[in-house]
């Protein structure tokens, strides 16, 4: 009679274990039926690979310049043309997509890290904590984010590290507000009330049995803002707030060629259609998260 308890529960696991692949399997292919989604996927993965292999995929040295080609536009071997002192253009925007990714990457796993975490605790204790975290995060979206971070920016020095911390120390306030959202349902879930009275820390429940819960919405949110944060990387180049020379960056290129926007437009369209394509990649591939994650989606 003992032995019965135990195989139901084996059986139980072993149920729910090929039902929670099934639905994983559910998402990957609803996001793979996604057209739009596949291309920005593919699109991204060129850039990556672009970036990485930077040094052998650049034809020229982003820093050389040519005597006498100030502002020339296509030549063989020069598929872009050069920039406004004759530089390659194509070797800057080679080099540039490592800034863009670098940033876009790295201050969205800053701002997912502090948003995710802020937000849980905030959800999770309540009481006053709740109100002076969630008062912060109201503060943070209400302030405009280009004038803090222009501000900032200003204040610490341009570069590109003061550019990552910066950026992802400012936009995290979004992922806050949708964890907190989210754990103040599940706190009051069985699941979450069955560890608390067995005594498990309010650390380990949060690790263990929240945040594995708000994944979905949080990876759907930081895929469509790693756009939004290269935009905000190439405005503070823009502006000369962000990366400096001799590094190039996107934002930069384009800061170069607005001077020179009548005459020379081939400098500022370059790197101003490279921001485009990413941007919209990205949040091709945050829509089809949405809708492979989306549970009134599942079949």
């Amino acid at each position: 009679m003992a032995v019965a308890p135990a195989k139901q529960q084996q059986s139980s696991t072993n149920i729910s274990e090929p039902l929670h692949r099934s639905e994983w399997s559910q998402a990957r292919r609803r996001f793979s039926a996604n057209r739009m989604a596949m291309l920005g996927l593919c699109f991204i993965i060129l850039l990556c690979l672009m970036a990485v292999f930077a040094d052998g995929l650049a034809p020229h040295d982003h820093t050389e310049s040519f005597r006498g080609k100030r502002g020339v536009g296509y030549e063989p071997g020069h598929l872009l043309g050069y920039d406004h002192i004759g530089r390659d253009l194509l070797s800057r925007i080679i080099y540039g997509s490592r800034v863009a990714l670098l940033v876009g990457l790295v201050s969205t796993g800053m701002a997912v890290f502090i948003g995710v975490l802020v937000g849980a605790v905030a959800g999770f204790l309540g009481g006053w904590i709740d109100t002076l975290l969630s008062r912060l995060i109201d503060t943070l979206m209400a302030f405009p984010i280009i004038a803090l971070l222009i501000t900032l920016a200003s204040v610490l020095g341009p570069s590109m590290t003061t550019t990552m911390l910066v950026i992802g120390s400012t936009v995290w306030a979004r992922f806050a507000r949708v964890v907190r959202a989210d754990v103040m349902s599940l706190k009051e879930r069985d699941f979450i009330l069955a560890a608390q009275a067995s005594g498990v820390t309010n650390a380990r429940i949060i690790l263990r049995h929240i945040l594995p819960n708000v994944l979905g919405p949080v990876i759907v949110l930081a895929s469509l803002g790693v756009g939004g944060i290269i935009i905000l990387e190439s405005a503070l180049s823009f502006l000369g707030l962000g990366i400096r020379p001799p590094i190039p960056s996107w934002g930069g290129i384009l800061n170069d060629g607005r001077a020179f926007i009548t005459i020379y437009p081939h400098i500022a369209i370059a790197p101003g259609v490279m921001i485009v394509l990413t941007v919209l990649a990205f949040n091709f591939i945050g829509d089809g998260l949405r809708d492979a994650l989306d549970p009134h989606q599942r079949d």
